[in-house]
């Protein structure tokens, strides 16, 4: 009879868990901020993101749909998606980056939608890229991708860094962190914006991953007359994806040994117990990389300056630049939350949040080791989202 219980006690133990695990979904933080904490393969990983988060999703497409049209006439998913059929997106994808083309492959599935379609979305840079090039709205405007990232670590133990994410006017909503752990316990945090445009985080190796845009790069690959998707180039999904799933800065840079890709972006890596890690990719096929115990990043390259990186250029990303670099200095590492907010959230850094462009997020990391803390804000004194990596 004992041995009858047991059986019945593990097989009810068996459906309770099924039955827990089926009926997670998004942790609704607040009306912008969702998350998703999920452990399985990439694969399911998508697949559940596409079950739990499909309205938020689709929803976000067609305001991101709305706004391609008024960025340039005529520029859509639709024929984005077009572009990306004919230069075969998605299977270039599955073969620089097979993690990322199961992330979405599995949201493709669960959503009924092709995952070029989402890639379209998804790659959103080159969009953006595309309407530059045909005298639409692009990186040389006031919208819509400005952002700036600095850090500091003392080696040993102790870090933090600061984000902001600025971006267009329909990123205010459907913002979707992933708090993933995989089969084998490594767990990587990735803020996304419906869960398709990765914008930062945290590395399975427990390192803050602070992203932006190199939007120099692009403008200096379309005054060359280059192609953005290019043959032979390598999707820019692969570089917004993998690099959560670097342990180190040797790894970091191993995500971006393909060299030719279709956009171009900057990543600094904080690491509480080495020193920050920043990488840049370029148009020319260049990797520039250097190492550091305090490290500002705004829209353009901080080894080489382009011609036409003016006082104006990418939302005044020089200004922004010597504003963030100016922080540092004066920083310590036990640098407060409150104090790397104020300068977050003040001009020239903080761009408020006007229709078609704005800060989407602003976001702090403080890191103890290999445990990371992030408090994600999104406008003027609002609550911060809490999430963390342990």
């Amino acid at each position: 009879m004992t041995q009858l219980y047991q059986v019945k006690a593990v097989i009810f133990l068996i459906f309770w868990a099924a039955a827990v695990t089926a009926q997670a979904g998004l942790i609704q933080h607040t009306d912008q901020i969702a998350e998703v904490r999920f452990t399985g393969t990439t694969y399911e990983l998508g697949r559940h993101v596409g079950e739990v988060a499909k309205k938020q999703i689709t929803d976000a497409i067609a305001r991101f749909d709305k706004t391609l049209g008024i960025m340039l006439p005529g520029l859509s998913v639709e024929s984005l998606t077009s572009s990306f059929d004919r230069n075969g997106i998605y299977a270039k994808l599955q073969k620089a980056s097979p993690d990322a083309a199961a992330y979405i492959k599995g949201l493709s599935e669960s959503l009924q939608l092709p995952p070029n379609y989402l890639l379209a979305v998804g790659m959103s840079d080159e969009a953006i890229l595309e309407s530059q090039s045909k005298g639409g709205i692009g990186f040389l405007e006031e919208a819509p991708a400005k952002c700036t990232v600095m850090a500091q670590t003392d080696g040993t133990g102790n870090a933090w860094g600061a984000a902001n994410f600025d971006y267009m006017g329909v990123n205010y909503t459907g913002l979707i962190v992933l708090n993933h752990t995989d089969n084998d316990g490594k767990t990587r945090v990735i803020q996304t914006w419906a869960g398709l445009i990765p914008y930062g985080g945290i590395t399975v190796g427990g390192q803050p991953l602070l992203m932006n845009t190199m939007a120099d790069e692009g403008t200096a690959r379309q005054i060359a007359g280059g192609e953005i998707l290019a043959e032979g180039s390598v999707p820019s999904y692969h570089l917004s994806w993998d690099a959560y799933n670097a342990d180190g800065a040797e790894e970091l840079k191993n995500v971006f040994r393909h060299r030719n890709y279709t956009a171009f972006f900057s990543y600094v890596m904080l690491d509480a117990n080495d020193r920050i890690t920043s990488i840049e990719n370029s148009y020319s096929g260049e990797l520039r990389t250097k190492q550091g115990y305090g490290i500002a990043h705004a829209n353009h390259s901080i080894y080489t300056q382009y011609d036409f990186v003016d006082p104006e250029f990418g939302a005044k990303s020089l200004a922004r630049q010597e504003a963030a670099e100016e922080f540092l200095k004066a920083a310590q590492i036990d640098t407060t939350e409150q104090q790397a907010l104020k300068r977050l959230q003040t001009k020239p850094l903080w761009k408020g949040r006007g229709e078609l462009m704005g800060t989407v997020t602003s976001t702090y990391f403080s890191v103890d080791g290999r445990k990371v803390d992030m408090a994600i804000y999104t406008a003027l004194g609002s609550e911060p989202v809490r999430i963390r990596n342990y």
